[in-house]
């Protein structure tokens, strides 16, 4: 009976990933109809499999009754390039960047307007951000890494992402002013490095350099975070950790 469930089981994982492979390899999506010709299966079978795969975000039904790839797909895509960025060797130098900072150090990684931290260098000397952790990363426009990724940015691409994401205030020293915040990544852009004082956290700061490609695309940030205080002290120290670890892992990544 165990051996029938475990075969069953895996007969049908095996036709989850047929229909999900069937749907990425067609660009208009298919219909259940086409799907169940497509993978040999009765339209029975595809639907029961379409109704899991719409309910965890896989597949969605578009117009036309046509499936197509769902955010979660999406989402493990970028998970994917998360891992492949934070390799062992890209880890080494977060830590090391962590322990010449003396605080803990962050990878993150940019995708459009979506933001993904891959890596976070800590201790129990060193904690991280409480809210910071590996995943997706909101409100752009108060963290460090936020402004490397916005200061992309031309003004239309700027413009879209406000009227779609908004500058909500987060703390009291939030930038939720467009020209201030336009002034704030024209800074970055010029330095090369963003800073945050209090804008995410209270008593809280964060620097930024951002990590590039081959052909000089920003692909994401190393940063570290402090004291308010400790950082108005030893702002050029962790400037040139920030910069040196941007350094080091870009030329990881182009090896």
């Amino acid at each position: 009976m165990t051996l029938s469930r475990d075969a069953a089981g895996i007969r049908s994982a095996d036709r989850t990933l047929q229909i999900l492979d069937a749907v990425g390899a067609s660009p208009d999506g298919l219909t259940a109809a086409e799907l169940a010709e497509r993978v040999e299966l009765s339209q029975a079978t595809v639907y029961r499999l379409l109704a899991t795969l719409q309910a965890h975000d896989y597949l969605v039904r578009s117009a036309g009754a046509r499936y197509i790839l769902g955010r979660a797909v999406d989402d493990l895509g970028r998970a994917v390039r998360a891992q492949l960025i934070a390799t062992p060797a890209v880890r080494d130098i977060l830590a090391r960047m962590r322990d010449a900072a003396r605080a803990p150090a962050y990878l993150t990684v940019f995708r459009g307007d979506d933001i993904a931290v891959a890596h976070v260098a800590d201790s129990s000397a060193h904690p991280r951000i409480g809210q910071l952790h590996v995943g997706f990363a909101e409100a752009a426009h108060v963290t460090a890494f936020g402004k490397i990724m916005l200061a992309e940015k031309d003004d239309a691409e700027l413009r879209r992402y406000l009227d779609r994401h908004g500058a909500p205030v987060i703390t009291g020293h939030s930038v939720t002013s467009e020209q201030r915040l336009r002034d704030q990544l024209d800074e970055v852009r010029a330095m090369q490095v963003a800073v945050e004082v209090d804008e995410y956290m209270p008593k809280l700061a964060c620097i930024a350099a951002p990590v590039r490609s081959r052909t000089g695309r920003t692909v994401g940030a190393v940063s570290v975070s402090t004291g308010s205080d400790d950082f108005a002290s030893r702002a050029h120290e962790l400037e040139r950790v920030v910069r040196r670890g941007a350094w080091h892992v870009a030329s990881n990544l182009h090896a």
